[in-house]
């Protein structure tokens, strides 16, 4: 994958799942009323951190190939978009 697939891939990935897990609350309505939990904060706080898992997973689980080796790369935390070769160590 490349750096650039995988920067689209990290920003609308959550926000697919996000909706995805909204949908799944708004077709399960009425059973989270039959057993007392409110669908609004259910959606709220269930898109927050499903989108904040997917975003994790992306940035931990999802190789960028390396420009100069070909090798697997991987976001450097605290570094928006860079990443370092886990092949020849260089940052890109």
């Amino acid at each position: 994958m490349t750096s650039s697939r995988h920067f689209v891939l990290s920003f609308l990935g959550p926000i697919l799942t996000g909706g995805l897990f909204c949908g799944l609350v708004l077709l399960n309505w009425k059973l989270l009323e039959e057993h007392r939990l409110e669908p609004l904060v259910t959606i709220l706080v269930g898109a927050v951190v499903v989108a904040t898992v997917t975003r994790w997973f992306v940035r931990h689980y999802i190789a960028v190939r390396c420009p100069f080796c070909g090798g697997k790369s991987y976001e450097i935390p605290d570094r928006g978009s860079r990443f370092m070769c886990l092949v020849c160590g260089k940052d890109h």
